[in-house]
């Protein structure tokens, strides 16, 4: 079966976390160690990381640590940023993932058991906290709709596909807050994130 893409996209890091309120230095490291724990995480559950990005360094840096990357369209948003990469995924006829970079507990048990879905044309769907959508991927066309309560907009967008929907801590808790960076650094799998909090 070909290789799935999990398509990243991503922010400078320096830009990235704007209501993280942390120092401007420690909140891109954040940032930074969070996408490349994910970018590893889709790497060792058999996915093929390709991080969308308008930042140079940052393809440098995800080429590093084996990722592709591909331009983001320039003004388009997440949802156009998304767009390009299963673009890329459809031209290579490959099932596609689009996965937040933000997600510091995602690891390989929790996106291996999609690859059978994803093979098989299923919409696999991941809500945030807040009724957004932290995972998402299917194969072929998609439109998607990001932004507040975008879950139940991409469900309504299943087109007749089968939906498999995915809740577990991995994929449902992201880091948009300091309290949510104390929060996670609490538990077990987030002890990683403590060097980070004064």
């Amino acid at each position: 079966m070909p290789t799935p893409f999990a398509i990243i996209p991503l922010k400078d890091f320096r830009e990235a976390k704007g209501r993280l309120d942390l120092p401007g230095e420690l909140r891109s490291s954040l940032a930074q160690a969070v996408a490349g724990h994910v970018i590893n995480a889709c790497g060792d559950a058999g996915f093929e990381p390709l991080v969308v990005t308008g930042s140079a360094r940052l393809q440098q840096w995800a080429g590093a640590l084996g990722a592709g990357s591909l331009d983001e369209p320039p003004g388009g948003g997440l949802d156009a940023a998304a767009g390009q990469g299963i673009a890329a995924a459809r031209r290579l006829e490959v099932p596609w993932l689009v996965v937040h970079g933000d997600l510091p507990l995602l690891d390989a048990m929790d996106l291996h058991p999609l690859l059978t879905p994803l093979h098989e044309g299923a919409l696999v769907i991941a809500p945030s906290r807040d009724g957004g959508t932290n995972l998402l991927g299917s194969v072929g066309p998609f439109e998607f709709r990001y932004g507040p309560a975008s879950f139940h907009r991409h469900l309504a967008r299943a087109a007749g596909r089968p939906v498999h929907v995915v809740v577990s801590p991995g994929t449902a808790l992201e880091i948009d807050t300091l309290p949510d960076l104390h929060a996670v650094a609490l538990l077990a799998a987030g002890g990683w994130l403590r060097r980070f909090l004064s």
